[in-house]
């Protein structure tokens, strides 16, 4: 591979593992009252089936 190769290859894996590092520092270090609106995905209600939804 040539320097030019290395170089691309470097810079890649430095901005992924970059970003992941922002990211779990970010979700790692949010406050109490933060926290309290982010939602596991199977609490969130979409209303898309019959059961979610109430009747008239």
């Amino acid at each position: 591979m040539t320097a030019g190769g290395w170089a691309m290859f470097l810079c890649s894996w430095a901005f992924i593992i970059g970003l992941a590092a922002f990211s779990m520092n970010r979700v790692l270090r949010l406050r109490q009252r933060d926290m309290e609106r982010i939602h596991p995905l199977l609490d969130i209600d979409t209303q898309d089936t019959e059961e979610s939804r109430t009747a008239p």
